[in-house]
């Protein structure tokens, strides 16, 4: 028996929303840049629809992040810790029959 064998499938693929997220990450940050540059020359209502727009950047960004967490159960910085967790305990169940304490067949 394979102990340290994948109980799941490779991770799942990013959810094709996800792909769009590095793309407008570095937009999120330019259009206030770009705003805060030409704000002298811009009447105001332009002004205010460019920081209008980056403001909604800001949310899609945030929506495509939750969704991602949503679908996979990882966020940004890796797997959750209810996740985590789980795959800890199922490693260590799969590691328990090696234990020389621990009689051949014996559950915890």
């Amino acid at each position: 028996m394979p102990i340290l064998t994948p109980t799941t499938a490779a991770r799942p693929a990013p959810a094709p929303a996800s792909a769009a997220l590095p793309a407008l990450l570095p937009l999120t940050a330019v259009l206030p840049a770009l705003t805060g540059l030409f704000a002298d020359r811009l009447a105001t209502p332009a002004t205010i629809a460019l920081i209008g727009a980056d403001l909604a950047l800001v949310a899609a960004a945030g929506a495509l992040v939750a969704r991602r967490t949503a679908t996979t159960g990882t966020g940004p910085a890796g797997p959750g810790p209810l996740q985590q967790a789980r795959r800890d305990r199922e490693t260590l169940d799969r590691l328990e029959p090696l234990r020389p304490d621990t009689p051949a067949g014996a559950a915890r």
